[in-house]
C-alpha cells in the first residue's frame, strides 16, 4: 500500500490526476450545454442542433487522430496538451459573444476541434510515465486518472446546469474556462516534456498501422458496439421511465447516480485486479455484465428492480471505461497517442450514432425498443470482444507499415 501513496505524495502523478479532474470538469461544464446552447442562444432548429453536434465530434475525431500521428512520430506530448486545452479556453471566451449559428460551427470545428486532441494525449503521457516509473502499478495509475474523469462528469454536468440556471449560459462557459485554465497551469508546472530523442530515431520503430496490428481491428469494432449500446441507454432512460414507465422525473437521475457511484469504485478495484489477471479477460467480464444489464432491463418495470440493476450498469461501466484504454494500449505500445485517441474516438462516434438510432426507434416504435436494440448491439460487442483475443493476421511486409494512416 506504501507504493500507492506515491499517486498523491509525488509531482508527477498528482499532476496527472489533477488534469483529469479539472480539464473533465471545463468539458463536463460545456458539452452537456452545448446542445441546450445551440437551439436557446444562437435559435437553431433541431435539425441545425444535429448538424452542430454531428460536425463538431466529426472534425475533433480527424483533427486528434492525426494530431495524435504526429505525437507518435515525436511532437512533444505537453505541448499539444497545452495547445489543445489553450483552443478550448479560447472557444469558451469567443462563446460569450458568438450568437450566430454558423459563426459558431465555424469555431468548433476549426478552433474546438484541436480541443479533442487533450485528453487521449494526457493518457498517453501518463501511460507511458507510469509504465517507467511505477512498474506494476501502470494499470492502476491509468484507471485512477479515468476514474478522477468520471468524478468530474459526475459533479459537471449537473453542477452546470445549476450555473446557467442562474446566470446564464456566460456563466457557464466561464466556469468551463476556469476549469480548464487551472489545468493548462498543472500541465505548464508539473507535466513533463516527452519527445523522442535523436539517439532512438537513429533505430526506428516500424509502426504497422492499427487496422493491420493483431486483435485491434476487432477491439476497436467491440469497443464503438458497447459504447454505441451504453450511449443508447443514457440517452433513452430519462424518456423510457418518464413516458412509458409513467415514473418521475427524478428517477432517471437516481438511476443513472446510482450506476455512476458504483462505477467509480469498480474501476479502482479493476486497476488492481488488471494487476493478477489479463485486462483484456476483465473486459469480457464487463460487456457480459453490459449483455445481462440489458436483458434484466428488458422486464423491468418496477422501480426496486432498476435500481438494483444499477450494480450491474456501474460494474460493467467502471470494468470497460477503466480498462479499455489500457488493452489497445497494450496492443500498441509503440504507439500510445494513436492507441488512446482511437479509443476516444470509437466512443465519440458511438455517442454520435446512438442518439440517431434512439431517435429512429422511438419514432417509428417505442422506448422499450430501444432497449432491444442495446442487448443485440452488446451482444455483438461481447462476440467482437472475444474475437479480438483470438485474431491472428499474417505479419505486415515492412514496405507496407511506414506510418499509421
Amino acid at each position: 500500500m506504501r507504493n500507492y501513496g506515491r499517486f498523491l505524495t509525488q509531482k508527477a502523478p498528482l499532476g496527472y490526476l489533477l488534469v483529469c479532474l479539472f480539464a473533465g470538469l471545463g468539458s463536463g461544464f460545456f458539452y452537456p450545454l452545448s446542445g441546450l446552447f445551440v437551439v436557446d442562444a444562437l435559435g437553431a432548429s433541431p435539425l441545425q442542433m444535429g448538424v452542430f453536434l454531428a460536425f463538431s465530434i466529426l472534425s475533433g475525431v480527424l483533427v486528434s487522430q492525426r494530431i495524435a500521428k504526429r505525437s507518435d512520430l515525436g511532437l512533444d506530448r505537453r505541448k499539444i496538451i497545452l495547445a489543445s486545452q489553450m483552443s478550448f479556453i479560447v472557444v469558451m471566451v469567443l462563446f460569450l459573444f458568438i450568437r450566430n449559428y454558423y459563426l459558431a460551427l465555424a469555431v468548433m470545428m476549426c478552433i474546438s476541434s484541436f480541443s479533442a486532441a487533450a485528453m487521449p494525449q494526457t493518457f498517453a503521457i501518463g501511460r507511458e510515465y507510469a509504465d517507467k516509473e511505477l512498474g506494476n502499478n501502470a494499470t492502476l495509475f491509468l484507471s485512477l486518472m479515468r476514474a478522477m474523469m468520471s468524478l468530474s462528469w459526475v459533479i459537471g454536468p449537473p453542477l452546470a446546469f445549476i450555473v446557467k440556471d442562474a446566470v446564464g449560459f456566460n456563466g457557464a462557459f466561464m466556469f468551463a474556462g476556469s476549469m480548464m485554465s487551472i489545468s493548462v497551469l498543472i500541465v505548464w508546472r508539473l507535466f513533463p516534456s516527452v519527445t523522442i530523442k535523436k539517439e532512438e530515431r537513429a533505430t526506428p520503430v516500424v509502426n504497422h498501422t492499427w487496422r493491420r496490428i493483431d486483435g485491434v481491428p476487432m477491439y476497436i469494432a467491440a469497443v464503438f458496439m458497447l459504447f454505441w449500446a451504453n450511449n443508447m441507454y443514457v440517452t433513452s432512460i430519462p424518456l423510457y421511465v418518464s413516458k412509458e414507465l409513467a415514473m418521475d422525473g427524478a428517477v432517471a437521475g437516481q438511476l443513472l447516480g446510482l450506476a455512476a457511484f458504483v462505477e467509480f469504485p469498480v474501476m479502482i478495484l479493476a486497476g488492481l485486479w488488471a494487476t493478477r489477471v489479463d485486462p483484456q479477460k476483465l473486459m469480457i467480464l464487463g460487456v457480459t455484465a453490459a449483455c445481462l444489464f440489458y436483458t434484466l432491463l428488458w422486464g423491468a418495470d418496477e422501480l426496486w428492480q432498476m435500481y438494483a440493476l444499477q450494480l450491474l450498469n456501474g460494474t460493467a461501466v467502471g470494468i470497460c471505461a477503466g480498462l479499455g484504454m489500457v488493452v489497445i494500449q497494450n496492443k500498441m505500445s509503440t504507439q500510445m497517442g494513436v492507441a488512446t485517441t482511437l479509443f476516444n474516438n470509437a466512443i465519440m462516434v458511438a455517442s454520435l450514432i446512438s442518439s440517431v438510432t434512439v431517435g429512429v426507434i422511438a419514432q417509428f416504435f417505442d422506448y422499450h425498443s430501444v432497449i432491444g436494440a442495446m442487448i443485440m448491439v452488446g451482444l455483438v460487442a461481447l462476440l467482437l470482444l472475444m474475437l479480438s483475443v483470438r485474431e491472428k493476421k499474417q505479419p505486415c511486409p515492412p514496405e507496407a507499415a511506414a506510418e499509421v494512416h
